[in-house]
């Protein structure tokens, strides 16, 4: 059986390649998120760990929720569905889910192989 390879490279920003690969762990993993939730994620992957404060004015100055509160409202739903982690005293720290296996510094590649076997062959 001969597969058809499609081979395709194009380069990112850092924000976009954080973006595409939490969009693919949640596509494989069956996550459904919003592009403003998508987009709250890729800003904490790429700002690292962050006091929940400070990390939902931010994100709420960059318009992508309208207030901080809704912010922390997306990270609360994000820690039940163990994407975000909280820690340090008091739990003010947040951070992305290991489970994303994040790479968000120096020369990024990702080498993804995707397939389906076709039966009838």
């Amino acid at each position: 059986m001969k597969a058809k390879v499609i081979e395709k490279q194009w380069p990112m920003s850092l924000y976009d390649i954080i973006r595409f690969q939490i969009n693919t762990h949640c596509f494989l993993n069956s996550i459904r998120i919003s592009p403003a939730q998508l987009d709250t994620l890729a800003y904490l992957g790429m700002w690292g760990d962050m006091n929940i404060s400070d990390f939902c004015e931010q994100i709420a100055a960059e318009e992508i929720f309208g207030t901080p509160q809704t912010v922390r409202n997306f990270v609360t739903k994000c820690v039940k569905d163990k994407l975000i982690y909280k820690k340090g005293m008091g739990k003010k720290i947040i951070s992305l889910s290991d489970d994303f296996k994040l790479i968000n510094n120096g020369t990024i590649l990702i080498n993804m192989k995707v397939y389906h076997v076709d039966k009838e062959q």
